[in-house]
């Protein structure tokens, strides 16, 4: 069997091996911690700014080169809304990074998803519904 010599020979191996293996397990925990804080950054840096929706009477009120969202949890409901501009000239509106030149007047269908962002300020007022 074992003797008191040959345990006091690898004891210390045995303690520095388990000394290694924590201190690496520590080293990659600490790695993934910051990757994933970067991550996060990164991700936060993305996201759009939460921007206020204004309220004129019936209409919404659309700042100029601000984003708006469309969806549950963002400014704008998915819907068709009828557009209209301060001095009724068409207005260039990006939607989902695709320009569009929209008429003062015109209507403008919105899903889930959308990202919605015009040149001026503009106005647009949910549609009712049609049966």
């Amino acid at each position: 069997m074992f003797s008191a010599g040959s345990v006091a020979d690898w004891l210390p191996y045995v303690v520095l091996a388990i000394a290694v293996a924590t201190l690496a397990g520590l080293i990659a925990r600490f790695v993934i911690m910051y990757r994933d804080m970067r991550r996060e950054k990164a991700a936060r840096k993305q996201e759009e700014p939460c921007v206020v929706l204004g309220v004129d009477g019936d209409y919404f009120v659309l700042s100029a080169m601000l984003q708006y969202g469309v969806g549950q949890g963002r400014q704008l409901a998915a819907s068709s809304y009828l557009l209209k501009t301060a001095d009724g000239n068409a207005v260039a509106v990006q939607i989902n990074g695709a320009v569009r030149d929209c008429a003062d007047g015109q209507v403008l269908v919105l899903s889930d998803g959308d990202i919605l962002r015009c040149e001026q300020d503009v106005r647009i007022k949910p549609q009712k519904e049609e049966e």
